[in-house]
């Protein structure tokens, strides 16, 4: 059955938790089938049978054997062995079978109408402050973060709507929004949760192959909805964390004049992830990184790294 769904446009499962989930969904698709097709043929039967013109006069007892109470006991039957013995499991081990913030990625997505945005706590692990007073879209601060707390010092914030992940590693994901209710989909990695105003829910999964793919909301959130999405980025292990350094030193150069060749190099980093270059991305990623300290050094060597003083 799931092969038949691919061949009609069911996307591929690309976390080590697709296959669990599209069993579940190929167990409802043949159940959904089997309906179909009984209830088809028996319609198709009762326009036969009880057509007008076998059936002159009205028949007040009417059918009097109980297949059809039959079949729909079966139904009920087929429908909790599917919530019993494959839906719950599943539920279950997605919301109650957490892996520990150790052995996992955590990062926090933010939903606001109409973007994501993504928040990596840095080198140290500790997510900085983040007050809502503080958020500034003007500023691109979307999310309040406080960059005068010390933890938040070393803090990441890509470009809007770009979640950034390592492969064969286990994913933390904990979502809030800063308006509405929205929900975060990944389709490929079976994953859909939404986001509650005043609530961080946590969910996760782990990706086993690189690639770019896109974000969605899947609720309904305003007059802008459609525009409401993003991409997911899976790098190998030793891209990722490249990216993300390039990321940080970047921030920490704060002049495009210096790092303008370390971001187009980042610019081709996705274009590879997207062409299922994994090995190619890799590569960009160590040469961004190459390019952004050589920045770094430059800014040092040149003086230009002091801030005016405000009089």
């Amino acid at each position: 059955m799931l092969e038949l769904l691919k061949k009609v446009g069911f996307t591929e499962g690309y976390s080590a938790q697709s296959p669990a989930i599209d069993s579940v969904m190929s167990w409802v698709h043949i159940l959904m089938l089997i309906l179909f097709l009984g209830w088809g043929v028996f319609f198709l039967y009762t326009l036969v049978r009880f057509r007008q013109k076998k059936n002159p006069k009205a028949d007040p007892v009417g059918v009097t054997n109980h297949y059809s109470t039959y079949s729909e006991a079966a139904v009920a039957i087929f429908e909790i062995i599917l919530l019993v013995a494959f839906s719950f499991p599943v539920w279950a081990s997605r919301v109650e079978n957490l892996p520990d913030n150790g052995d996992a990625e955590v990062i926090r997505v933010i939903g606001q109408q109409f973007k994501w945005n993504i928040h990596y706590s840095g080198e140290d692990g500790v997510f900085g402050r983040t007050v809502a007073d503080s958020i500034d879209d003007q500023a691109l601060n979307f999310i309040g973060l406080d960059r005068e707390n010390e933890a938040a010092k070393d803090d990441i914030i890509p470009t809007q709507g770009h979640l950034h992940l390592p492969v064969d590693r286990n994913i933390i994901v904990e979502l809030s929004t800063r308006d509405v209710i929205h929900s975060f989909a990944i389709p490929v990695m079976r994953v859909k949760q939404d986001a509650i105003p005043g609530i961080r829910i946590p969910t996760w999964f782990t990706p086993t192959k690189t690639g770019s793919w896109e974000i969605a909301c899947a609720q309904l959130c305003g007059n802008s909805h459609y525009e409401m999405k993003g991409y997911v980025h899976v790098h190998t292990q030793k891209g990722y964390e490249a990216y993300m350094k390039t990321l940080s030193v970047i921030h920490e150069v704060d002049d495009y004049d210096y790092t303008i060749k370390s971001e187009e190099t980042l610019k081709k980093v996705l274009e590879a992830l997207k062409s299922n270059e994994a090995f190619d991305a890799e590569e960009l990623a160590l040469l961004a990184l190459s390019q952004a300290e050589a920045a770094q050094a430059e800014q040092e060597l040149s003086g230009d790294d002091y801030e005016w003083d405000e009089e």
